[in-house]
């Protein structure tokens, strides 16, 4: 693969995590806000390429988010082109972050290291993973 186009590639991905995220800058999170509901979770995907279970919860998570039923996307993010102090870097792949925070209650990592992700019983199915997004939302709007 040309150089170019990997670098053409990360430019591309750091502007829709920029989008995503504001960029910190207050017009675009007043803007990004209003057009979201108050209980709409940020849902972040993390992994990086070369795990092969990576592309399985990808499609758990989009068929967990089509069974929620309410047009909520997630972002995915591919953890080898994360700075190395990025604390996102130490969850192990494949991770679901929603609010920030770990879908199956894996805590913040104290690390930076990459590495793969072993779930019991394999990767959670679209159900457990539509399950634990209801729950957290019902938590945030009780609170």
């Amino acid at each position: 693969m040309p150089i170019v186009s990997t670098a053409i590639r990360t430019g591309i991905l750091a502007l829709v995590i920029c989008v995503v995220s504001g960029c910190g800058h207050p017009a675009i999170k007043r803007s990004a806000s209003v057009a979201m509901t108050a209980s709409q979770p940020t849902i972040e995907l993390l992994g990086f390429p070369d795990c092969p279970n990576t592309p399985i919860m990808r499609d758990n998570l989009t068929a967990a988010l089509a069974a929620i039923g309410r047009g909520w996307t997630f972002a995915e993010t591919n953890q080898e082109l994360l700075p190395e102090g990025d604390i996102r870097r130490g969850y192990a792949t494949p991770t679901v972050l929603v609010d920030r925070r770990d879908l199956f209650g894996l805590p913040v990592p104290t690390g930076t290291s990459l590495g793969c992700r072993i779930y019991p019983g394999g990767v959670p199915g679209a159900d457990a993973i539509a399950d634990g997004i209801r729950a957290v939302v019902k938590r945030a709007d009780r609170d």
